[in-house]
């Protein structure tokens, strides 16, 4: 009888646990959370480590986002220009940079909202 007891306790308690699960919401990790109006841009400095990636996404609205890595003397290094809404950079080497973030295609008129963060943050 307490087999059947316990068995019943842990589908209970799988139950209840996917219950609450499936009433939490995404969470998106971020370091910067921006709104940018189609056609929109803008720049924000990090320092970021060799090899580490730095990453961008955005809501419903947007269709695409682009990110550009510029070094502490303003050169370009790595752009990420695809026709996406998830756009991924590497820092080339260790040091400070320039992101900068770019709204090509955002259906929604009051504008779209946007997320940039890193391996480490920034």
């Amino acid at each position: 009888m307490s087999c059947k007891l316990n068995l019943r306790s842990l589908l209970a308690a799988a139950f209840a646990s996917a219950a609450v699960m499936s009433m939490t919401t995404e969470v998106k990790a971020q370091d910067r959370s921006l709104w940018l109006y189609n056609g929109q841009s803008t720049s924000m400095e990090g320092y970021f480590l060799a090899g580490e990636y730095i990453y961008g996404d955005c809501d419903q609205d947007c269709f695409d986002l682009d990110l550009f890595l510029y070094d502490a003397s303003g050169e370009l290094v790595y752009q990420d220009v695809e026709t996406d809404a998830a756009p991924v950079l590497v820092a080339p080497y260790e040091g400070s940079f320039f992101v900068e973030v770019s709204m090509p295609n955002c259906s929604h008129p009051e504008g779209c909202e946007a997320w940039v963060s890193s391996d480490h943050g920034f």
